[in-house]
């Protein structure tokens, strides 16, 4: 039960993470008809900035899990070097928890405010009148699988098995 949930969890991650990555290239796209409608058409494409900022705020939430399954989010390892195997593994599955904790925190919080908006119907500021309840709720989706990577690792490292996918880290590995 516990595996299919892990499994589960990476799976939705991936594709999350594919769908960062196609956000990130939409930023691309709208920031270049941007530069190029305003170069030899005179024309701002108004919604061009508010949807890059929603695309970035989505593509860095989405993309976290993966990236958490990967290890690549950066580390400080000032005292992995002094430690030994075992009090290196309680020092990991204890900031493993603060971090469950924090992003719990933060998956709750951006829930919350994603919810005001849609009771609300706040919308933005701008020309588009863009429902804040679509790219909130986005974000909150991305921060909320983000926290079950956190999680699923933390179960990992109870288990004692490994916390990290280390192919699919390798595969992205620049050299």
């Amino acid at each position: 039960m516990i595996e299919k949930m892990l499994s589960a969890i990476e799976t939705v991650g991936k594709w999350a993470g594919a769908a960062a990555a196609v956000f990130v290239f939409g930023i691309a796209v709208l920031i270049v008809a941007e530069i190029v409608s305003r170069s030899f058409l005179g024309i701002s494409l108004s919604f061009a900035w508010e949807f890059s900022a929603y695309f970035f705020a989505t593509s860095v939430f989405c993309g976290a899990a993966y990236t958490m399954h990967t290890g690549g989010h950066v580390r400080v390892a000032l005292f992995r070097g002094f430690l030994d195997e075992r009090k290196n593994h309680i020092m990991d599955l204890a900031a493993t928890a603060v971090g469950a904790v924090v992003a719990f925190f933060l998956s709750y919080s951006l829930i919350l405010f994603a919810w005001r908006s849609f009771v609300r119907g706040s919308v933005s500021p701008t020309v588009e009148e863009t429902p804040l309840v679509i790219p909130q709720a986005a974000i909150a989706f991305g921060a909320t699988l983000f926290a079950l990577q956190v999680l699923a690792r933390l179960i990992r490292l109870v288990r004692n098995e490994p916390p990290e996918d280390e192919a699919a880290r390798e595969s992205f590995t620049v050299e």
